[in-house]
């Protein structure tokens, strides 16, 4: 009898054992994608940034040769900002932090849309 009961109750533990084993994998997974979704995001904002911040602007002397009857006008082009395009807006990453502390502060800060600056202006303007 003993024997039977003992076959029993193994299957059981190591159904728990499997379930206490995939909880904490599918924890540590979804912890390690948000992490790597906000790291993900950073270096995108990086790159954003990088782009903007290209000038394509040139300029160069003209050419006239030593009799002086052949001449090459030089030529210039200045990139003007374009702050339609976001090319004078920088990017502030800030990773979200869920604790009890982050909440805590974050009771005591103002609503509002945006990174703002020690002014009180938005950092951002879309």
């Amino acid at each position: 009898m003993k024997k039977t009961i003992k076959k029993s109750q193994a299957g059981f533990v190591m159904t728990t054992e499997l379930v206490l084993i995939l909880s904490v994998m599918v924890i540590g997974m979804v912890v390690g994608l948000v992490t790597m979704r906000d790291s993900l995001t950073a270096e995108m904002e990086d790159v954003a940034e990088a782009i903007g911040q290209l000038d394509q602007s040139y300029a160069f002397d003209g050419l006239v040769n030593a009799e002086g009857t052949a001449f090459l006008e030089g030529s210039g082009f200045v990139d003007a900002t374009d702050a339609n395009a976001g090319d004078l807006v920088t990017f502030d990453f800030i990773a979200a932090d869920y604790s009890e502390a982050a909440t805590n502060a974050g009771a005591n800060t103002t609503a509002g849309s945006g990174a703002e600056n020690a002014t009180g202006a938005s950092a951002f303007t879309p």
